[in-house]
């Protein structure tokens, strides 16, 4: 655990930080946070861009325009609601000298599959307007290809996060939000994290953090809100230089 004597150790902070991956994983909780917002920003882009399409058409797009508006107003629109929608999971992981959150977006094998042939959809829908537009149309058929192929083992990566346990930090849990917050009596980022849950192991995760902060300060709150205006959590917010 890290001490107040640490603070200026940049060596052995980092060093404790990259080991995180290699220490046995004594208590592990995953948590699922939903998301909506995508539905609504998918749903409002394939509107206007369905609207533009009809109106630019008229008289400003040629077979191939609209090939092409048509294909990126599609796949747009699903990016939105397959990613931007996308639940995100998280997997925390605690070891003796810290906390590991793996944080991924939760996206259906399909539809990686449906945006990988919207690519190759482009190329042949490209190669047949040759026919009838003329040679212009391979620099869409090109355009269409290098996405499919850029698309081929396109999938989204999780992301990893370190936090050190620091000797005194508050901890704050709100109850409604199914929220945790560390916040260390220092100027250490890797020391502060945020514990999202779905409801159902908020408090395991609460009580499992009472036992790598004997020297940490606990308290419940209702709001999450009322975690930012608690008076502890402003004390260590701003901390004082410590001898």
């Amino acid at each position: 655990m890290l001490t107040h004597k640490d603070i200026e150790n940049t060596d052995k902070i980092e060093t404790m930080r990259m080991a995180l991956y290699n220490e046995e994983v004594l208590y592990e909780y995953e948590t699922i946070e939903h998301q909506y917002l995508g539905y609504f920003a998918g749903i409002g882009f394939f509107s206007v861009m369905s609207w533009m399409l009809y109106d630019f058409s008229q008289d400003m797009l040629d077979t191939g325009g609209v090939v092409a508006f048509s294909l990126l107003t599609i796949f747009m629109t699903l990016f939105f609601i397959f990613f931007g929608s996308a639940d995100i999971k998280r997997i925390y992981k605690f070891t003796k000298n810290g906390i590991l959150t793996e944080q991924a977006d939760v996206v259906p094998e399909y539809a990686y599959q449906c945006i990988r042939m919207i690519g190759r959809v482009g190329v042949v829908v490209c190669l047949v307007a040759v026919v009838f537009v003329g040679p212009m149309a391979f620099v869409g058929a090109g355009a269409s290809a290098l996405l499919s192929f850029k698309l081929v083992n396109f999938r989204l990566k999780p992301m990893m996060f370190e936090t050190l346990y620091f000797e005194e930090s508050v901890i704050i849990k709100s109850s409604k939000a199914n929220y945790v917050s560390i916040l260390p009596n220092a100027d250490l980022l890797v020391s502060g994290n945020g514990f999202i849950s779905n409801g159902k192991n908020i408090n395991q995760i609460f009580n499992t953090l009472r036992e790598f902060y004997p020297n940490g300060h606990f308290y419940e709150v209702e709001e999450e809100d009322d975690i930012y205006s608690h008076y502890k959590y402003k004390e260590f917010l701003h901390p004082m230089d410590q001898d």
